[in-house]
């Protein structure tokens, strides 16, 4: 039996962020009527090293998967099992760095695209490195912005004239307070475990898009923007209420109420709106669930040509 590999490089000419969104997008339709599932994340650890699992099955796509990454000094490494669950049999193994970081980027801006307010034109991103940055190139080719505002302080000159130069629109070094004040979205992409601004700078009618941390003792966001938020989008209760920092210590805190949680099954389903005025403050914070690992994974198999069941 072949089995094929896919390695970072490869996969970054495979895919897009469009195309993946996209996709998310039809595997969150599928999830939120019964026709995919999540496997929730699994961790383990021995030591300073950790493991963790974590996968989805999308039977109209014929396709399961596991996502499985050591963490070693704080860096990731990630891997994709593929099966093809109409032969149940493996279909390929994928190096998902670049996975991780398209679909991030693709899911953040997949819910931008629906739950900001229209006619968004200032981004505050704090924390450029690879997923702020992603990020940032994902949300400016779905919306065009005036502004980008970067809150890094550790960022190298360098490294800032290079994020720039992958940016359509001007690029304004600040701090977080200049940023936020006058953002319509707000991304947080930094590895902090405490929050990085002030909740009361938000203006009504900002989306906020926390991306940065997937541990429930820590946090980006602080009580105020809890409070003052309409609603929290998170991917799928089941593991974000164990996961989400924002969730698990608001909740412990008094800070977030369950009511205002709501998750994209939720939302997918009309069960929930992505927000109820132009004036509400949403906020999105998002842990990651496998589900969106495979999609990504079965999109860079068909774009291959090489899955059994390419899309029509």
């Amino acid at each position: 039996m072949n089995l094929d590999f896919y390695t970072d490089p490869e996969i970054a000419i495979l895919l897009n962020y469009g195309d993946v969104r996209r996709t998310l997008d039809e595997a969150l339709v599928d999830l939120a009527t019964g026709r995919a599932s999540v496997f929730p994340r699994q961790r383990s650890s021995c030591g300073d090293i950790k493991l963790s699992a974590m996968g989805g099955i999308w039977p109209s796509r014929g396709v399961a998967g596991i996502k499985s990454y050591p963490t070693v000094k704080g860096q990731f490494s990630f891997l994709i099992s593929l099966f093809d669950i109409d032969n149940n049999r493996p279909l390929a193994m994928l190096q998902a760095n670049e996975i991780t970081r398209l679909r991030t980027a693709a899911l953040a801006t997949l819910v931008a695209s629906k739950a900001a307010n229209p006619g968004a034109k200032q981004l505050a991103l704090i924390g450029a490195g690879l997923q702020g940055g992603a990020a940032a190139e994902a949300l400016e080719e779905c919306l065009r912005f005036n502004e980008i505002c970067v809150v890094d302080p550790a960022i190298q000159p360098f490294a800032l004239t290079q994020l720039t130069s992958r940016l359509k629109a001007p690029v304004r070094h600040c701090t977080a307070e200049e940023a936020v004040r006058g953002a319509d979205i707000v991304v947080t992409a930094s590895r902090s475990k405490t929050p990085v601004f002030d909740g009361a700078w938000l203006k009504p009618g900002c989306l906020v898009v926390a991306i940065g941390t997937s541990l429930p003792d820590g946090r980006e966001l602080d009580d105020e923007t809890l409070r003052r938020a309409g609603r929290v989008i998170v991917e799928w209760k089941p593991q974000s209420m164990a996961e989400a920092g924002e969730i698990v210590l608001g909740l412990q805190q008094g800070a977030l109420n369950v009511e205002k949680i709501v998750d994209l099954a939720q939302i997918y389903r009309g069960e929930q709106p992505w927000r109820a005025s132009g004036s509400e403050i949403v906020v999105f914070k998002s842990v990651g669930i496998g589900l969106v690992d495979v999609a990504t994974a079965c999109l860079a198999v068909e774009k291959a040509g090489h899955h059994p069941r390419p899309r029509a």
